[in-house]
C-alpha cells in the first residue's frame, strides 16, 4: 500500500479476545442426532481481537482494549499475547475469559456456540486505564454492547473520545438483543456503520431484505441518522457502501472458500486500515474485499489468528 498514514490515526480497539475451538463437520446436528466432526485448532479469536490482527498487519498504530481475566481461558490468551507482542492493556482477575466452539460445515459457513465470560462484563471503572481522546477511530463491537455492558461502553466511549473521533461501529451478528437506547447512543454523527446484510435488517427492521433495494434503502436511512460511512458486506457479491460522497457496489475476487470464520473482522479490520491511510471509502471497501478474500481461502482465519495454540 503506497499511500502514507493519515496523521495521529491511532485506532482503539475495544471488545473481545477469546478462545475458538474449531471442529469441521459435513453438517449440523439435528436435536438427538450424533455426528461426527473433526476438531481442526483451537486459536485465539473474538471480532475485536481479529480486527486488530489485520490493522497490525498494515502497520497502523493501534491498542486493543480487551479484557484477560483469570483461568484456563484466560491463560492460554495471555500465553498468546506475550507471544505476539500484543500490550496487556486491560487486567481483571475476576472471572475467566469465554470461548467458543466454531462449527464450519462443507460450504464454508461457520455457527458458533458462544460460553460468554470477562469480556461480556465491562466496568467503568477499566476506563481508567486508557485515554479515548488519543485516538482517530474506536472499534466498537456488538457482542459486547449487549446487556449492561452496553450501556457502560458506551456511555464511557461517547464521554470521553475526542471530538474529533470516528466510531467504527460492528454490530455482529447479536445486533437485535441491542437495546434502543444503545442504538440510539450510536447511531449518530461521527459513527460510521460496518456490517454484513442480516445485521443491516436488524439495525432497520422497519424493511425485509428479500425485497429489491432493502440494502439501499436501509444504507440510506442509516447514513442519515450518522451523517457518515455506511458499509455493508454482501459475501460473495462484495459491499455497498455509501457516504457524503455517493454509494454503489465494489465487487469481490471470486475464490474457493474453505471457511468463513473471520471475514467479516478481517473486512472491518482492513477497512479502518484503508481510512487510517486516506483512503476513500469505496478504496476501503475495496482492501476489505481483497483481505476478506484472502481469509476465507484458509482454515480458521489462519490469515489473521496467529499461531495456533493447540492443532490437530
Amino acid at each position: 500500500m503506497e499511500k502514507t498514514l493519515v496523521p495521529n490515526s491511532n485506532v482503539l480497539v475495544i471488545g473481545a479476545a477469546v478462545v475458538d475451538v474449531v471442529i469441521h463437520t459435513d453438517t449440523l446436528p439435528k436435536t438427538g442426532e450424533d455426528v461426527m466432526g473433526k476438531l481442526e485448532k483451537t486459536i485465539v479469536g473474538g471480532c475485536a481481537y481479529n480486527v486488530r490482527q489485520v490493522i497490525h498487519r498494515f502497520d497502523v498504530p493501534n491498542t486493543l482494549f480487551a479484557p484477560i481475566g483469570k483461568g484456563p481461558y484466560a491463560q492460554l490468551i495471555r500465553e498468546e499475547f506475550m507471544k505476539q507482542g500484543i500490550p496487556l492493556v486491560l487486567d481483571d482477575d475476576s472471572k475467566d475469559n469465554g470461548w467458543n466452539i466454531s462449527f464450519v460445515e462443507k460450504d464454508g459457513e461457520r455457527t458458533f456456540l458462544t460460553i460468554p465470560g470477562l469480556e461480556t462484563c465491562w466496568k467503568t471503572e477499566w476506563f481508567e486505564e486508557i485515554d479515548l481522546s488519543d485516538y482517530l477511530y474506536i472499534y466498537l463491537s456488538g457482542y459486547e454492547l449487549e446487556g449492561p455492558s452496553g450501556e457502560v461502553l458506551v456511555q464511557e466511549v461517547m464521554a470521553k473520545k475526542a471530538a474529533h473521533t470516528k466510531i467504527i461501529f460492528d454490530p455482529g451478528p447479536r445486533a437485535a438483543f441491542l437495546t434502543p437506547a444503545v442504538l440510539e447512543a450510536l447511531l449518530q454523527p461521527g459513527t460510521i456503520v460496518h456490517c454484513n446484510q442480516s445485521e443491516l435488517s436488524m439495525l432497520y427492521p422497519a424493511g425485509d431484505r428479500r425485497n429489491p433495494g432493502f440494502v439501499e434503502k436501509a444504507v440510506a436511512a442509516l447514513h442519515a441518522q450518522t451523517l457518515e460511512a455506511v458499509v455493508v458486506t454482501l459475501g460473495k457479491d462484495g459491499c455497498y457502501y455509501r457516504d457524503q460522497h455517493g454509494s454503489g457496489y465494489v465487487s469481490a475476487k471470486k475464490v474457493t472458500v474453505v471457511d468463513t470464520i473471520g471475514a467479516g473482522d478481517s473486512h472491518t479490520g482492513a477497512f479502518i486500515s484503508g481510512l487510517a491511510y486516506g483512503m476513500s471509502t469505496e478504496e476501503a471497501c475495496r482492501l476489505g474485499n481483497d483481505v476478506s478474500a484472502e481469509v476465507v481461502q484458509q482454515s480458521g482465519g489462519a490469515w489473521l489468528a496467529g499461531s495456533s495454540i493447540l492443532s490437530k
